[in-house]
């Protein structure tokens, strides 16, 4: 049976540090995954550098053909700008009703960045009523300080795909390099062995489970 996964990010980027391995892993078992950008992602940073739209989308697709997924999908709403409202719920809404999605993964509610949390809100609306049998809040990363708030109850064994995930990071040369380049996949790589630690994993990923039901237990067996 394919399942399909999609993916929801609030920026290029977001997902595969996320879940980089477990969507590497989902396309490895032959499953469907679909990716969708909820901003056009180009920003200028704290050092007045600028990051354009089309860097940032080149670059994301480059990652999404490593990760093996099926279509990616960017909306334009404004980076930093992203609000719940009815346009975005409704056009992922449509994207839900076309792709009839198995898991849907996004951040975490508690995540610091507001429009990380902005998307977790747009999960839970557009998931609401069990449109999707199984959501997941993928893992803050180490440096925003509302880490403590999430309670991981889902882990993935990303040992054989750990490699696909630092690749698909480096793919984003723009931020891989604004991030300090193999220090930033050194410390992604460290939290993943930690992670993989609490469950015997050489490296894991983990997620809040927002639902869940049996089709996702044993789900990469």
């Amino acid at each position: 049976m394919v399942r399909k996964i999609l993916a929801m990010g609030a920026h290029p980027d977001d997902m595969e540090l996320e879940a980089g391995g477990t969507l590497a892993k989902f396309s490895e078992n032959g499953d469907e995954v679909y990716m969708l950008i909820l901003t056009s992602g180009g920003y200028t940073d704290s050092a007045g550098s600028m990051h354009k739209d089309s860097t940032l989308h080149d670059e994301a697709e480059l990652a999404s053909k490593i990760l093996g997924v099926k279509e990616l999908i960017i909306l334009d709403y404004k980076t930093t700008r992203l609000s719940v409202n009815s346009g975005v719920v409704s056009e992922v809404d449509d994207l839900i009703d076309r792709i009839k999605p198995d898991i849907l993964i996004s951040h975490h509610p508690f995540d610091s960045h507001q429009d990380h949390k902005t998307a977790a809100e747009v999960m839970a609306a557009a998931a609401r009523q069990g449109r999707v049998k199984n959501v997941l809040s993928g893992s803050p990363l180490p440096y925003r300080p509302n880490i403590f708030a999430f309670k991981p109850q889902f882990f993935v064994d990303i040992t054989s795909t750990i490699d696909k995930k630092a690749d698909c990071i480096r793919a984003y040369n723009s931020q891989y390099t604004k991030f300090g380049g193999e220090k930033l996949i050194e410390r992604v790589k460290a939290m993943a062995k930690f992670y993989g630690w609490a469950m015997g994993y050489e490296y894991a990923e983990c997620f809040e489970v927002i639902r869940i039901d049996d089709s996702l237990m044993g789900f990469f067996k």
